[in-house]
């Protein structure tokens, strides 16, 4: 798919030092900030490897590319065994800061969701952390549910539990 000059396609073995670079600036751009770290490269491109090694039609990786071959994004779904009620997890999606709020996000979501239904998934939930105020605005602007614990308390789990509906509302935001 090309949006713009970008290019987001299906991550394979040859991205992964790329891959593993872009996941720990965006992780700490998000979740650390300048002076802290999150994992090491060497951590990252571990557990890369071993995702894109699993990669199938249901589990995959999809990153977002400029025409310099530079990755600027990423988003990892996969099969959900573990909650009954949701197909598939979107288990990461990241963007660099200078990528954000261009209906990027949206665009790889909208990939991601249109792969899971041809292939059957029609659920999905995802977990951020609860105060991360621009994620859950951003998963509730699609039309995600917070889900709650037996408590009544948000712990940061967003559903849809009809990715048809979810398609539909991001083709809103993508379609301008």
């Amino acid at each position: 798919m090309t949006i713009g000059d970008l290019v987001l396609r299906e991550a394979t073995i040859a991205d992964l030092r790329r891959l593993a670079e872009l996941h720990v600036l965006t992780f700490n751009q998000t979740h650390v900030g300048p002076f802290g770290s999150g994992p090491t490269y060497a951590t990252r491109e571990w557990q890369w490897r071993e995702k894109l090694s699993d990669a199938d039609a249901t589990h995959f990786v999809l990153v977002l590319e400029t025409a310099a071959k530079q990755l600027v994004g990423f988003i990892w779904c996969h099969p959900m065994e573990d909650h009954p009620k949701w197909a598939a997890r979107l288990n990461k999606i990241y963007l660099l800061r200078e990528y954000q709020r261009r209906g990027l996000g949206k665009r790889m979501v909208a990939a991601a969701v249109d792969r899971l239904l041809e292939h059957g998934l029609t659920s999905m939930a995802l977990f951020t952390e609860a105060d991360n105020e621009p994620a859950c605005n951003f998963y509730e602007q699609m039309g995600g549910e917070r889900q709650v614990n037996e408590r009544g308390d948000f712990e940061g789990m967003y559903g849809w539990t009809d990715l048809c509906k979810l398609k539909a509302e991001i083709s809103k935001f993508t379609s301008r």
